[in-house]
């Protein structure tokens, strides 16, 4: 995601993509603001992350306005608290505005059906989308959006200071992960909780089935420094050799996972950018608190 030449945002482009290819994000949108292409290769992941609290009033105003789709307006509008809608905002700005990062398409433009398990995909017939897939993810405090070419990939985030449910992990747990986790003293049982929890969203997200996946017939062993290992019941026709898992912290009060589905000759290169959607972007380094073998 580095690129050498500043477009006049101020912002990274990439010199390999023409100036007449360059996405605008709106003349008549978002205050002048031109925002370049950047390239996502083969084996390329990038991950862009935004503080919902830092978007400044005055520019989500001008994305209500602008970005939003009539149909996500209304969904806005069913909000009951103001950090929801706000949330929801973000978030919704943040997938139009990467989107349009990779692929000349307006923003506003940007089309979408939803599978029978719930996960979006994209609907414009233009050919650069071909093979382009993402995934998004928030708190109550971070968005994350995931964005690759090759294969499926699942993210997922929370909030450590939340408050954790350990009375489920019978439940949703595979035995080996309750076995670790119930091993822990209990004040470190709640983020044990969460390294399982990510990791599992992460992974049923970038399956694709979501919950009719069983969540207690797979699970994650995380005995090693930096390192874990998933594994599988036999039900689910799966194995470890099939995916590649990260896990990070955004921020410094979240969590988050990345699953990736593996293909032949393809080397995974992961790349993280903070942003206010239309407003700022920089890149931050991916570090890493564990992943697969």
């Amino acid at each position: 995601m580095t690129n050498p030449e500043i477009n006049p945002c101020g912002q990274a482009a990439d010199p390999t993509v023409p100036a007449a290819s360059l996405a605008c994000c709106g003349q008549d949108a978002l205050g002048q603001r031109v925002f370049g292409q950047l390239a996502l290769r083969s084996g390329d992941i990038d991950i862009w992350v935004t503080v919902v609290g830092e978007a400044p009033d005055a520019d989500l105003a001008a994305q209500f306005e602008q970005v939003l789709t009539g149909d996500e307006r209304e969904r806005h509008a069913k909000f009951v608290f103001e950090k929801d809608r706000r949330r929801y905002l973000v978030t919704r700005s943040l997938v139009r505005y990467v989107l349009s990062r990779y692929v000349p398409i307006r923003p506003t433009d940007w089309r979408f059906k939803v599978t029978a398990f719930g996960r979006p995909f994209i609907i414009n017939p233009h050919p650069a989308v071909s093979g382009l897939t993402f995934n998004i993810s928030h708190s109550d405090q971070v968005a994350l959006l995931g964005v690759s070419r090759e294969g499926r990939l699942g993210i997922d985030i929370e909030d450590l200071r939340r408050n954790v449910p350990l009375d489920i992990a019978g439940s949703f747990f595979s035995s080996g992960e309750v076995r670790q986790l119930r091993s822990l003293p209990i004040a470190s049982q709640p983020p044990r909780f969460l390294d399982f929890w990510t990791l599992k969203e992460s992974y049923i997200k970038a399956h694709g089935e979501g919950l009719s996946l069983p969540l207690d017939k797979f699970g994650f062993d995380l005995s090693g420094e930096g390192v874990l290992q998933a594994y599988f019941d036999a039900s689910l026709n799966d194995l470890p050799v099939n995916w590649t898992f990260w896990q990070w912290r955004p921020t410094a009060d979240s969590l988050a996972a990345l699953c990736v589905e593996n293909r032949p000759g393809v080397t995974r290169r992961v790349a993280v950018r903070r942003t206010i959607p239309f407003v700022h972007e920089e890149d931050m380094v991916f570090e890493v608190l564990r992943r697969s073998a």
